[in-house]
């Protein structure tokens, strides 16, 4: 009786779907750097496309002065010159915009209903899906809601068995949504940060 031969592709399944090296990395950061490989590479990047997003982190820092430039009357500081060539730190905007990157989406800005908080045509919100969906935890919040077919980002507020959706401008009155009408109230996400794209046209 002739003996069984080695079988193609028996064994233990390759976790990367090719042979593995060993590569020397700081022991600090071994388990984070695995955990972001096995997230990207789930995900589907592979080859020059999952180099770029590990080199990516690297160009995503800024430099961040701690000298503040005033918007006043008067300056902040005596120092003169150049005062933006010390004194300052790297910051990922991912990191310090975002905090939770997949339940985050960015939607631009149409309208003037929220100056009043600083949100004007044409920016872009950053908004956060919901963990939650109970009234409480969107209470007073900057949300962005559909009601029927329309989204717009208003202020959130649960009022005396209705919902009361608010501008930050005097010029635009509240919505106001009865619980018990038949129109659709949906809550896509809280409102973390707004950018402002494009200064020059105020």
């Amino acid at each position: 009786m002739g003996r069984g031969g080695r079988r193609e592709n028996a064994g233990k399944k390759l976790k990367w779907g090719e042979e593995a090296s060993r590569i020397g990395v700081p022991k600090s950061i071994g388990n984070d750097l695995v955990s972001t490989l096995e997230h990207l590479w789930e995900k589907g990047v592979r080859g020059q496309e999952l180099i770029n997003a590990l080199q990516s982190a690297e160009f995503r820092k800024i430099r961040k002065y701690d000298y503040p430039v005033s918007a006043g009357e008067h300056s902040t500081s005596s120092v003169g010159g150049d005062s933006l060539n010390t004194n300052y730190e790297e910051v990922d905007l991912l990191q310090t915009l975002i905090e939770e990157p997949d339940r985050t989406f960015i939607v631009p800005v149409s309208g003037d209903s929220m100056i009043g908080i600083g949100i004007y045509p044409g920016d872009w919100l950053i908004v956060e899906k919901l963990a939650s969906h109970s009234p409480e935890s969107i209470n007073g919040q900057i949300v962005v809601v559909a009601v029927n077919d329309e989204t717009m980002v208003k202020r959130y507020k649960q009022g005396d068995g209705e919902i009361i959706l608010e501008s930050e401008n005097d010029e635009h009155s509240p919505i106001r949504v009865s619980e018990s009408s038949e129109a659709s109230v949906y809550v896509s996400g809280i409102v973390k940060n707004a950018i402002r794209r494009n200064l020059s046209k105020f």
